[in-house]
């Protein structure tokens, strides 16, 4: 079984094409980031880039393919409709979930006309009933678990939460009987710790992180796969951090390796490779040596 994972393709419309009616929101802090942080530039080539991941992803043979949010810069209808466009060709497999981000909700309007969820809805699929948590049961060996924790926020604030209601859900689904025998992945769009191993901050973060790593380790979750941060890291288990975590980073920002994730599972455990832009060729291709490629679980 094998699955690919990408995250954060960021497609943005340029400053230019921004209607002003948008401005009046919190999107008016986006173009900011965009006009004087460098962010337009840092994404500039981000539909070049999504065009050749798709590409390549329809190469690698994936049996299911993962992505966990930040389809969009600033939820505008424009970036959706463009993001679909690029994303068409692997779309409408049926072997594809995803879930949003937090630039997908960027505003409260965009979460309430529901945009995401006409354009990107059918990526949310479940074999189990009430999502969510979606629920995906991949071949005979595995189950991958995916929950929605983006939501709209303050101007000051892109942190997530996963909520009560859902970790009790989550609770329930992962001790499903449909469930047992079959190797647990948990898929999110923040991560429950950076790079280092440390929490991100209160306003950029997971804020009930610790809740969520509590009910997935004692649910059996061996690996923990999700978006938000750009930079991609594995974080092995240990110490305070119960389950492996694993980001592919983002797949089209210029200042990090735009990279993505192939996670194969079979008698010999859980392996995990990535798959790199090359500018030069315009592709992606092999990374054998990125950092914390290799088996990340071993056999059952």
């Amino acid at each position: 079984m094998r699955i690919a994972h990408f995250s954060d393709i960021h497609v943005t419309a340029s400053t230019a094409d921004i209607p002003w009616r948008a401005m009046l929101s919190k999107r008016i802090v986006g173009w900011l980031n965009l006009q004087l942080l460098g962010r337009e530039e840092d994404f500039r080539e981000a539909e070049e880039i999504t065009a050749a991941l798709v590409k390549d992803i329809q190469q690698v043979e994936a049996d299911h393919i993962l992505f966990t949010g930040d389809l969009t810069g600033l939820a505008l209808d424009s970036e959706f409709e463009r993001a679909r466009l690029l994303l068409k060709p692997i779309l409408d497999s049926e072997n594809i979930t995803g879930i949003p981000g937090n630039h997908d909700f960027y505003v409260p309007a965009a979460a309430q006309d529901g945009t995401y969820d006409r354009h990107f809805g059918s990526w949310e699929r479940s074999e189990l009933a009430n999502p969510p948590p979606i629920v995906r049961l991949l071949g005979e060996e595995a189950a991958l678990i995916a929950l929605r924790d983006s939501r709209p926020n303050a101007f000051h604030d892109s942190s997530g939460m996963v909520g009560a209601d859902q970790l009790k859900k989550l609770g329930a689904v992962l001790a499903d009987p449909a469930l047992e025998g079959r190797r647990k992945l948990l898929a999110l769009h923040y991560g429950p710790r950076r790079s280092t191993g440390e929490p991100d901050s209160r306003f950029h973060g997971l804020r009930d992180a610790e809740e969520l790593l509590a009910a997935a380790s004692a649910g059996g979750v061996e690996l923990l796969l999700h978006g938000h941060l750009h930079n991609r890291f594995v974080l092995p288990a240990g110490g305070s951090t119960p389950i492996t975590i694993t980001t592919p980073g983002s797949a089209t920002h210029s200042r990090y390796e735009r990279a993505y994730h192939l996670i194969d599972l079979g008698p010999g455990g859980i392996e995990l490779s990535a798959r790199r832009y090359d500018p030069d060729t315009g592709g992606f291709s092999e990374w054998p040596e990125a950092p914390g490629s290799g088996l990340l679980a071993p056999p059952v």
